[in-house]
């Protein structure tokens, strides 16, 4: 069972109170039993940096205050992941790194780079910070990327929706995805119309043919688009499918030099009913 995962990265960067768990923790902890697999852990905690010598002067003890309580809380979260992966017979590390912004970001990358794939939680407050995490991973770390939004704890991917349009991301994020694919009872190569022509390049039965030659339980699936809105008609048809997981390729726009995700990705990014598998 998911025989090429060997090691993933579990990245917590939100705060998490005594009465909440990180989804991304106990899902990438879940999915790492399963698959026999070692966890990186990086319970992260952003510092705040003053640059200004007035701000400096008048608020240094209380950034001061803030940055031990923001690196307290993610000691504490990776002292309870690494008890929990013990517990559960784990293979695991933690590590809490209390860096700046860009910098996490650059650790981050240079981590996913060496692990099979990321996981990490679905936060709109993630998503709203300059450039953000999981585009800086999705389109810098040559990986693929597990987005789990809340209540998602337990890793399954037993019926799994591919998200299809027949471009070079939706093949990346299908092969990628191949351990995930073969463990799968059912997998819904799923084509939306309506929104815009797709390319006539990959066809969806082609790639139900490659991925049957890899073992892969695949269909074809062609769906109008529900109102125009293609991440809309990939959420409904997850929930009536059941689904435990869309994979997908990810899209990017170029804007005034600066990366933004595109419209299906950010949509669904924002608001999942089940874990999203990325690829770029």
């Amino acid at each position: 069972m998911l025989q090429n995962i060997k090691n993933v990265l579990i990245g917590l960067t939100s705060e998490f109170g005594p009465s909440e768990v990180s989804s991304a923790w106990a899902y990438g902890l879940s999915m790492a039993k399963q698959a026999g697999a070692h966890a990186t852990i990086q319970s992260a905690s952003i510092k705040l940096r003053l640059h200004s010598t007035w701000m400096a002067d008048n608020v240094a003890g209380l950034a001061g205050a803030e940055n031990r309580r923001l690196h307290t809380v993610a000691v504490a979260a990776a002292q309870k992941a690494e008890v929990n992966a013990k517990a559960e017979g784990i293979e695991c590390t933690t590590a809490v790194p209390h860096l700046t912004y860009q910098e996490l970001l650059t650790l981050f990358v240079r981590l996913a780079r060496v692990h099979d794939l990321t996981i990490v939680d679905a936060d709109a407050d993630i998503l709203s910070l300059d450039r953000g995490l999981i585009e800086t991973l999705l389109t810098q770390s040559g990986r693929p990327l597990i987005i789990v939004p809340k209540n998602h704890e337990a890793f399954k991917c037993e019926r799994i929706i591919l998200a299809w349009d027949g471009s070079a991301k939706a093949v990346r994020a299908a092969n990628d995805a191949l351990s995930l694919l073969r463990d799968a009872e059912v997998v819904q190569v799923l084509s939306v119309t309506g929104e815009k022509e797709l390319p006539d390049l990959t066809k969806s039965a082609d790639m139900v043919t490659h991925l049957a030659y890899h073992g892969v339980p695949a269909v074809s699936v062609c769906l109008p688009g529900v109102r125009g809105d293609v991440a809309e008609t990939i959420r409904t048809a997850a929930k009536n499918g059941r689904a435990d997981m869309i994979v997908m390729g990810g899209f990017v726009h170029s804007r005034l030099r600066e990366m933004v995700l595109g419209g299906v990705t950010q949509s669904l990014l924002r608001q999942s009913p089940i874990p999203l598998f990325m690829s770029y």
